[in-house]
């Protein structure tokens, strides 16, 4: 498995990053190096690696700035079956997707790797400072061949020689020559059994092939049947929806109904129904006026029904309407006697200044026009 382009969508501090490695490139050595400084993010780049095939740990550091819900690391893999895209997403479960974002098991994966598990590919693959820190002190520790030393130190693995020892004495036990126990020996008799067995159950070509062929005709039905259910369960949801929106058909055909009287009429102004609130209040508020004449007319109306008419003051209508008018009159000359009384004297001093021009005196005056002189 090849990893052709690592994506850290929201992994650690990095926010739709990608690092691509590009294609391979036949006769070429296929090593890339990640470089950069201190706080750059390659030991995240390295993690999310690691995260990408075995899943995020339930306690993950790198979710300091994206929360656990929204993490997600995607890769473009070359696997044996072609190049794929999986993404990882922090879930308990089926938390590797497909381009499809549909769950695929993780098998997919760590099957291209020969079956490692997270901590044989970290001891083996992700080289830390702390792995070669550790590497160092072994060298300096140990007195044995050079190259045993340094290959135990890139590795991480100091205790090589403690683990070599424990295999080769599970080697022992499982065969040893001239030994007539063993694992080996157990196996080869259940393999003989197996041998047997399979003798037993053993069926021939012909009847194999008869079984192929109903395999694969119980196969096509089978998937005819799914295919059937999947049309019948899709009519069904459609049965259910048309049944669903009867009340609102029966709704729908009782408003047309009640509403085809009035399809002669003309298609009402758009600015209606901006203006039917405003009428509406206005409709409300003539309502109560309304309401509130027709209460002050009933008023009226009982004051009226209990006035009694007086006989002799209806006999005297016309002489009132006579001293009406004459009191009209009096008003008016009431009011306009002060005037005419100024104008009286204004006219006087206006006489008695003519007079005293032409020397007469004012005793002088003349009583009527026919005593002045011609």
């Amino acid at each position: 498995m090849r990893i052709r382009k690592l994506g850290l969508r929201r992994y650690g501090k990095f926010t739709d990053a990608f690092i691509d490695f590009g294609e391979r490139v036949a006769g070429c050595a296929d090593l890339h190096i990640v470089y950069g400084p201190n706080e750059a993010g390659k030991s995240t780049a390295m993690s999310a690696c690691t995260d990408l095939i075995f899943g995020i740990p339930a306690q993950s550091r790198f979710n300091f700035i994206h929360p656990y819900a929204t993490m997600r690391i995607e890769a473009e893999l070359e696997t044996s079956g072609g190049i794929r895209r999986y993404y990882r997403i922090k879930r308990p479960q089926n938390s590797l997707l497909d381009e499809s974002d549909n769950p695929v098991p993780d098998t997919l994966l760590t099957g291209e790797l020969g079956g490692l598990d997270r901590g044989a590919y970290h001891t083996m693959f992700c080289l830390d400072d702390e792995t070669l820190e550790a590497g160092g002190e072994g060298i300096l520790a140990s007195k044995g061949d050079l190259g045993h030393l340094l290959f135990s130190a890139t590795a991480g693995l100091a205790d090589l020689s403690a683990r070599l020892g424990a295999v080769q004495a599970e080697a022992e036990a499982f065969f040893r020559p001239g030994r007539r126990s063993g694992g080996l020996l157990e196996l080869k008799k259940n393999l003989a059994a197996l041998n047997e067995e399979r003798e037993r159950i053993d069926t021939l070509a012909t009847e194999y092939a008869r079984l192929v062929i109903q395999r694969d005709d119980a196969a096509a039905a089978y998937a005819e049947a799914i295919a059937q259910r999947s049309r019948t369960q899709a009519r069904m949801d459609q049965v259910q929806s048309f049944i669903n929106a009867l009340p609102r058909l029966r709704s729908l055909r009782a408003i047309r109904t009640e509403l085809s009287p009035l399809a002669g009429l003309p298609i009402a102004p758009s600015s209606w129904g901006r203006d039917l609130p405003a009428l509406t209040s206005r409709q409300t508020a003539l309502a109560a006026q309304m309401r509130s004449a027709t209460d002050t007319i009933a008023a009226l109306q009982r004051e009226l029904d209990g006035l009694v008419v007086n006989a002799s003051a209806c006999a005297l209508n016309s002489r009132m309407e006579l001293l009406t008018d004459l009191r009209a009159r009096y008003v008016t000359a009431a009011k306009d006697l002060p005037d005419r009384r100024l104008a009286l004297g204004l006219a006087e001093q206006k006489i008695g200044h003519v007079l005293t021009l032409l020397d007469r005196g004012p005793s002088r005056i003349p009583r009527d026009s026919s005593s002045l002189p011609a």
